[in-house]
């Protein structure tokens, strides 16, 4: 693959999300699970269990406008020989970059063959398509709490309209300012058990915003994602 323009690089992205390089189905030895994305309103077919926990990281990154998995095709050098490679993920973020994505489990990335490999494809996306090539390893996929919360948001998300209860605690935090959890409920007498699912739902339509690398509770404290 000779070097890209960058309007025939932005093609090329735009293309991998409606036919991206690889279609992933089901085979002998190998488990394809499917995520349901809020973000992008379909289904996202990946090969591990550690790239579907990278989804809900990308799934609510408010900065990040859209992904998708498998996305393009291209080669790289290793050692003299050329090699084709398909990054995991590839996702837009609100400037407009793309920023081509490999997951990697914790136990591979320390070897060095696999930093020569990773070299290889990050000089070679730079150079073919003057994009990003970067490495989520596993201890930042699954850093707690942020995983647990990012799936509990993603549990109790919908698209369904605003309920009364969902807009009342909106009206509470833009008269009053950002509010822990436990203040809203004695504002608006609702139980633990069903203001944080409402909660989780507001936070997955990105209407609020909270500290995730701390356990969504009671103690949470939660702000309006917008002035």
């Amino acid at each position: 693959m000779s070097s890209l323009s960058p309007y025939q690089t932005s093609t090329v992205l735009e293309q991998a999300f409606i036919h991206p390089a690889r279609n992933l189905t089901k085979s002998r030895g190998k488990n394809i699970h499917r995520y349901t994305s809020v973000k992008m309103k379909n289904t996202i077919s990946v090969e591990s269990m550690l790239e579907f926990d990278a989804c809900f990281h990308f799934d609510f990154n408010r900065e990040v406008v859209r992904f998708c998995s498998q996305p393009i095709r291209f080669s790289y050098e290793l050692e003299g020989k050329i090699h084709t490679y398909v990054p995991d993920f590839v996702a837009q973020f609100d400037c407009g970059e793309f920023v081509l994505y490999e997951v990697k489990a914790n136990e591979f990335t320390s070897s060095e063959l696999f930093k020569s490999e990773f070299e290889g494809k990050k000089t070679a996306a730079h150079q073919l398509l003057g994009i990003d090539l970067e490495l989520i390893e596993e201890k930042t996929i699954r850093t707690r709490p942020l995983l647990g919360n990012l799936k509990r948001i993603h549990r109790y998300s919908s698209r369904t309209q605003l309920s009364d209860n969902q807009k009342r605690i909106i009206e509470i935090l833009h008269k009053h300012g950002s509010q822990r959890v436990e203040s809203l409920m004695a504002r608006t007498g609702l139980t633990r058990q069903t203001i944080l699912p409402i909660i989780c739902d507001l936070l997955s339509r990105c209407v609020l915003q909270a500290d995730l690398y701390i356990p969504l509770s009671k103690n949470t404290e939660l702000g309006l994602a917008y002035a």
